[in-house]
């Protein structure tokens, strides 16, 4: 039972190496939503290894380093609002899936979507209520408004694909990766 306990521990040590790659993150501009999605698999692992508490103080030990220590905040944001406890609550939406095919086959789907755009909407606005935009003239205002909405179109298309891929990581992880690391203890 204690080495079960140190070996979770030192699982757990996973969430350096997800800071790592928030820092990552913040340096390499094409990386800035990959980092926090490759660290909220990382986290996944955890969950699956060691539970859901487990999980729960590495997403919060993560998250707030990351704010700490990332210079780009806008890549720790997008990991505390979203993806970093993402994998935690996806369990949930997939029991959406069983309860409700018959009903509407498109309820989990909008479910997450909801859950994503509320999430970026309240990181914005947050952003939007910290570093005010000041004075933008209607022009600008109103391309502002458009280039948003298609961002967040694209967004959502984003999500559903993390989330796909996500799901098939985390298959591979239980099927192939975990017996191997299991061996290896």
């Amino acid at each position: 039972m204690k080495a079960r306990k140190s070996w979770a521990m030192a699982y757990c040590g996973l969430a350096a190496l997800s800071v790592a790659l928030m820092l990552l993150g913040a340096v390499v501009p094409v990386l800035m939503f990959i980092a926090p999605a490759v660290a909220s698999l990382l986290i996944a692992t955890v969950c699956v290894e060691c539970g859901k508490t487990m999980a729960l103080t590495a997403y919060g030990a993560v998250s707030l380093l990351s704010l700490l220590f990332v210079p780009d905040k806008e890549v720790a944001l997008v990991f505390v609002f979203l993806l970093g406890y993402y994998p935690l609550v996806k369990p949930r939406f997939e029991r959406i899936r069983h309860l409700m095919q018959q009903h509407h086959p498109l309820v989990r789907v909008r479910c997450k979507l909801l859950l994503c755009n509320g999430a970026v909407l309240a990181m914005y606005g947050l952003v939007l209520l910290l570093v005010p935009a000041g004075s933008i003239s209607q022009e600008l205002k109103t391309t502002a408004l458009v280039v948003s909405l298609a961002t967040l179109a694209m967004g959502n298309v984003a999500f559903l694909l993390y989330d796909r891929a996500l799901h098939n990581l985390l298959q591979v992880y239980q099927l192939v990766w975990r017996p191997k690391l299991h061996k290896m203890l």
